[in-house]
């Protein structure tokens, strides 16, 4: 599921150390194809529907991308495409969350994050069962919430026990598929559960309410999908980086003018239905690319270092460290966040 790490960090580490080590200096330019084009790789993960999915379905990457032969490449884990991206075969990678995206940068990855494809708010949440008589956090203290241990939902819920100064050992965690979260919902097993659609929509319709949603804890631990470029090669291919923003802001805009034909573009590209694609479309807040250099996206100029992107990958940083699944204290991460191509876009560039 999209919004999993989808293995361990051992494995992430593992990956990441072996192809910086075969990388050497990283950054070059993948095969050159048939006709002499360069061949530029975007990986993506399924992120439901979104309208980087248009973008796909529509060929916008194709067609901004103008000199080079564009593969999309899907990755079923993050470790897989974050290797890729440290080896340099790689030179895109979209659909990252937060946390997967900081425990990369901490092991050294090479990337910037250029995009904020969206940002969840009601499309995950802490359901609970409403004969329960659980209306709170506070109310779990000494039980168990359903999740998947590993995913940014941890970190959320984390994040809001903290705030309402909850003791870490207060909640335990189930570790559960959302499948087998429903299955056990449905056989009267488990009364709470931290999870997204369509789980989180299936359990509220059958007997759930909800009490915690992820824009709960917007400002203090954000989830978003990210796209990231490859440092080193796009140092040396700015138009091609350029051509990329342009694409994502064409699937936004295509969105905007044919949001009937953009939707079922994004439930085909993601492989699930039209109503469940306008469902998760309710649950995201998008961004174009004047949201990106705004306080809520990336930032620009000195307003990098407070912008919500750099707010959700320290805030990840630290968690992950204080878990120890990081073992290098967290540096401000506003060195990785690059508005500067989706700055030169909007700029008319």
């Amino acid at each position: 599921m999209r919004r999993g790490f989808r293995a361990s960090m051992a494995a992430i580490a593992m990956g990441v150390a072996a192809s910086l080590l075969l990388a050497g200096c990283g950054g070059k330019t993948a095969p050159t194809s048939a006709k002499h084009l360069p061949t530029v790789v975007i990986g993506y993960e399924n992120n439901g529907a979104d309208p980087e999915m248009a973008a796909m379905a529509e060929g916008f990457f194709q067609k901004y991308m103008k000199g080079a032969h564009v593969e999309l490449r899907y990755f079923s884990s993050g470790p897989a495409s974050l290797a890729a991206l440290a080896s340099g075969s790689l030179q895109f990678m979209t659909g990252l969350g937060n946390p997967p995206a900081a425990a990369a940068i901490g092991q050294g990855v090479p990337l910037k994050v250029i995009w904020a494809q969206e940002r969840y708010t009601t499309d995950e949440g802490l359901v609970v069962r409403q004969a329960s008589g659980v209306r709170s956090l506070k109310d779990l203290e000494g039980k168990s919430i359903a999740m998947v241990v590993g995913s940014t939902s941890p970190f959320e819920v984390a994040t809001a026990m903290a705030q309402r100064g909850i003791p870490a050992s207060a909640i335990k965690f189930a570790n559960m598929s959302p499948p087998d979260m429903v299955s056990a919902w449905e056989r009267g097993q488990i009364d709470a559960a931290y999870v997204w659609d369509p789980a989180f929509d299936t359990m509220l319709r059958h007997g759930g309410i909800a009490i915690m949603y992820d824009q709960d804890v917007a400002q203090q631990a954000p989830i978003f999908n990210l796209a990231v470029v490859q440092t080193g090669w796009a140092k040396s291919h700015r138009q091609l980086v350029l051509g990329f923003i342009k694409a994502e802001q064409a699937g936004f805009a295509f969105y905007q003018s044919h949001p009937a034909q953009a939707v079922r573009d994004m439930a085909k590209q993601a492989g699930i239905t039209v109503a469940l694609a306008k469902t998760e479309l309710k649950g995201y807040k998008l961004y174009n690319v004047q949201d990106q250099i705004g306080p809520e996206g990336l930032g620009k100029g000195g307003g990098v270092k407070s912008a919500l992107v750099t707010v959700s990958l320290n805030a990840a940083a630290k968690y992950l460290y204080r878990i120890r699944q990081i073992s290098t204290p967290p540096k401000d991460m506003s060195g990785v966040v690059d508005p500067s191509y989706a700055q030169a876009v909007a700029a008319g560039q």
